[in-house]
């Protein structure tokens, strides 16, 4: 018959056992939050990322896309999906599927229009008390979009390459895990025709409303600065006419 010290040294393992086919059970899981909202946004489900994917329960919720400057909040997280998802104009006002409105970003029915999404390199950590837990993935996809063209300095239909990263922060409510924090990150949009020598990022995202709660700031890589992840970057020009909240 097992003494009490084994039956408390095997109950210990269990634990231990339990906890780390726990945790990745949970990094499963975030894994599977990422891959559905990358079909969302390669779908046009674009207001479907906040209804569905994000914390509406953490005061902390944030969202940083690419160069559009950050927005922080519950309601200017929402705001953020709903307005580059057409549920809202620029000004915050809801819409009906029947009005015709500017979008915010760059999703259209245009047949020309390519999003392809595809991650790479997962690095999760899940915090101690399984609560909460920080993400990373590399992305990587070829697009077409209506961009910059540094040759002519019009707009043009552009055939473009996208490398970056996602660095995002999750929190666990009621079981399921949720976004809290959303970044992705753009090092090289290039044309495909140019390289990154010549063209390192031949795009700019704009704010999904104006003003960002923080300064738009880029992170495209740069031969001339060479590696500079966080640099900032300029506020949009004046002439883009956002609304005021």
């Amino acid at each position: 018959m097992a003494t009490i010290e084994e039956l408390e040294t095997q109950i210990a393992e269990m634990k231990r056992e339990l906890a780390r086919q726990q945790k990745f059970a949970d990094m499963q899981a975030i894994s599977q939050l990422m891959g559905r909202y990358i079909f969302y946004m390669e779908n046009g489900l674009v207001a479907e990322v906040w209804d569905e994917l994000f914390s509406h329960e953490d005061p902390d919720v944030r969202v940083e896309i690419m160069d559009s400057g950050a927005y922080k909040g519950q309601e200017h997280v929402k705001r953020v999906w709903y307005t580059m998802g057409g549920r809202m104009d620029k000004s915050g006002r809801m819409i009906t599927e029947e009005e015709e409105h500017e979008m915010s970003n760059t999703w259209s029915d245009d047949p020309q229009l390519l999003l392809t999404i595809m991650l790479t390199t997962p690095l999760i950590e899940v915090s101690p008390d399984g609560l909460h837990a920080s993400g990373q993935w590399h992305l990587f996809g070829p697009h077409t979009n209506y961009v910059f063209d540094p040759d002519t300095l019009e707009k043009k239909h552009t055939a473009f390459w996208m490398v970056g990263k996602y660095a995002n922060e999750f929190v666990k409510e009621h079981g399921e895990w949720k976004f809290k924090s959303l970044r992705p990150i753009g090092w090289l949009r290039t044309p495909y025709d140019k390289g990154w020598l010549r063209c390192p990022d031949c795009r700019k995202t704009p704010p999904p409303y104006w003003p960002p709660d923080e300064a738009p700031r880029s992170n495209a890589w740069s031969p001339e600065e060479a590696w500079r992840p966080d640099k900032w970057y300029p506020l949009p020009p004046e002439h883009i006419a956002y609304p005021e909240e």
